[in-house]
């Protein structure tokens, strides 16, 4: 057999083994973790139509909030006791995309930059902003024009192949033994049984932070 022949046996034999793109459309997109860490840990799922995936590993937050004057008021529940707790931090905007936080004192504890464009008739807050903490970790937010604030830092992000068939996904992240993981729909949420025989749990999010990270 030729080097040709051997080349073209193996080129077929890779993409025979390779996931395809899924059939199901309701699988496409965003899902995040519906059961997080204590510290508010989970991951997040996104699903391309051209069969790739990509896995992050992130610290969330959703809350509410206000910008009253020049405080910006936030507003957190606490699942285990479901009381809310209040953080307000004073703003303020430098033109239309930098905005610095102040405590009491005045002091700049921290500054956001804008991504994207503002929001035409929005307040100035409305969007998606990014941080750094501690030089290290980026932390992106974005606030809704109908007062939802949520919190995203990445902390690692896994990439691959998928592909879906019969309610069973088939994925291939790189660096990692391939797996074949059976899911469903119910109530709007993603379940996915894990190696273990657990079902991980994921849901659709508002929030459009880390979309195609």
């Amino acid at each position: 057999m030729g080097l040709l022949s051997v080349g073209i046996g193996l080129l077929l034999a890779f993409q025979a083994a390779a996931p395809s793109p899924a059939p199901d459309p309701a699988l496409l997109g965003q899902w995040e973790s519906a059961i997080r860490t204590q510290g508010g840990v989970g991951n997040i799922l996104e699903f391309k139509p051209d069969g790739t995936v990509t896995q992050i590993s992130a610290a969330m937050g959703d809350s509410t909030y206000a910008l009253e004057g020049e405080w910006l008021r936030t507003f957190w529940k606490d699942e285990s006791t479901g009381k809310i707790n209040e953080s307000d931090t004073r703003v303020e905007f430098q033109g239309s995309d930098v905005f610095a936080e102040k405590g009491e004192d005045g002091v700049e504890q921290s500054y956001s930059e804008r991504i994207g464009r503002a929001v035409p008739n929005a307040s100035p807050l409305v969007g998606e902003w990014c941080s750094v903490l501690l030089e290290m970790l980026t932390n992106y937010r974005q606030f809704t024009p109908d007062g939802k604030m949520f919190i995203r830092m990445p902390i690692t992000a896994l990439r691959g192949r998928y592909g879906a068939t019969d309610g069973v996904l088939d994925v291939r992240i790189d660096g990692q033994p391939p797996g074949k993981y059976p899911f469903r729909f119910e109530n709007g949420q993603l379940v996915i049984k894990n190696r273990d025989g657990t079902d991980r749990i994921y849901k659709r999010t508002g929030s459009t932070l880390l979309k195609g990270y």
